[in-house]
């Protein structure tokens, strides 16, 4: 090997990630980050989606309420997903946690800038459906983690 060559090999440091470790918290801080506009992108295009489906039926608004409540729980599940997959698949714990705490945040503030869309609903049953978006964005992480497993096909002799 010329020595140029052997200059080149040690200059060349190992990232977190050839080194097989985990993610720094601002890789994992970063993914999450990326990760939010990737679920609100995907909660309104199901919205889109959804209402289009809505509109063909005889009797859109029976199926509105489910909808309705589904779809930002579909977003969560899908922004979890993402930010696993935007940190390496690693720290799936972490990226749920700090998504499901970020949706936490902005469903609430939302509950408090717009009063009238949560009159509907009985203090128990918001305060139950907030409690749901961490499960919920930790099965999207959890979700995120999982790899195909790679079949290898026997070669005939």
């Amino acid at each position: 090997m010329a020595l140029s060559q052997r200059k080149a090999v040690r200059r060349h440091r190992r990232t977190v990630t050839e080194k097989g470790g985990s993610p720094t918290l601002s890789a994992t801080v970063k993914s999450v980050l990326w990760a939010l506009p990737v679920s609100v992108a995907m909660g309104l295009l199901l919205l889109l989606l959804a209402t289009w489906l809505l509109l063909m039926t005889p009797d859109p608004d029976r199926y509105r309420t489910a909808v309705g409540y589904t779809l930002p729980y579909v977003a969560i599940l899908a922004g979890g997903f993402a930010a696993t997959r935007l940190n390496r698949r690693r720290s799936a714990l972490l990226c749920g946690l700090m998504l499901g705490a970020a949706w936490l945040l902005i469903l609430a503030f939302g509950g408090l800038c717009l009063p009238q869309m949560t009159k509907a609903l009985s203090l128990g049953l918001r305060f139950g459906a907030l409690l749901l978006v961490l499960p919920v964005a930790l099965l999207g992480a959890w979700a995120g983690t999982r790899q195909k497993e790679k079949r290898h096909r026997h070669r005939r002799h």
